[in-house]
């Protein structure tokens, strides 16, 4: 499992940082333990390290005077979280201020949060979480999800095997 302060000091060096796969790791280990753990925090520290990495991969919003406002906010703030509380309202400003350039640039940066939510719902539901379990501790819509997920090699993931054959192997484990 994931710990939720060294993750959050991971995530602040890797947007400092600009390392995009840092952040993107992060985002998809802290969706996988939030659900289950249900940990808001973990979430909360999932949707913001992915939504702010794609926000960071693109020239035309980095190279404004408004994202270096945000970037320079963003870092001070994490400099002061301490434990899950203040995390959460760092992360919650965090998260108002991808919305608020979304507004300014239109419709790639609006959907950056609704894109992290639909990855952190395909995450827990390659863990194992339900597709409406994962969509609802998310947030994601449904709809959104199950296409997603029918698009990707999610389903495929992991091997199964028939009924039987579970119940054979059940059998010699527990007798």
């Amino acid at each position: 499992m994931i710990n939720f302060a060294k993750a959050a000091s991971s995530f602040a060096r890797a947007f400092r940082a600009d390392d995009f796969h840092a952040m993107k790791k992060i985002s998809a280990d802290a969706a996988r333990d939030a659900f289950v753990e249900q940990d808001q925090a973990l979430l909360d520290l999932s949707l913001v390290s992915y939504s702010v990495m794609k926000l960071s991969q693109k020239p035309y919003i980095i190279s404004t005077s408004e994202w270096k406002e945000f970037r320079r906010e963003m870092l001070d703030s994490l400099s002061v979280v301490r434990d899950r509380r203040s995390a959460r309202k760092v992360f919650h400003r965090i998260l108002l201020g991808v919305n608020a350039l979304g507004e300014k640039f239109g419709r790639f940066a609006r959907d950056s949060v609704e894109k992290a939510k639909l990855r952190a719902a395909a995450q827990m539901y390659a863990h194992g979480a339900s597709l409406l379990s994962a969509t609802e501790f998310s947030g994601a819509s449904l709809q959104e999800v199950a296409s997603y997920i029918g698009a990707t090699k999610i389903p495929e993931k992991y091997e199964t095997m028939p009924v039987a054959e579970r119940m054979g192997k059940a059998l010699e484990v527990f007798g």
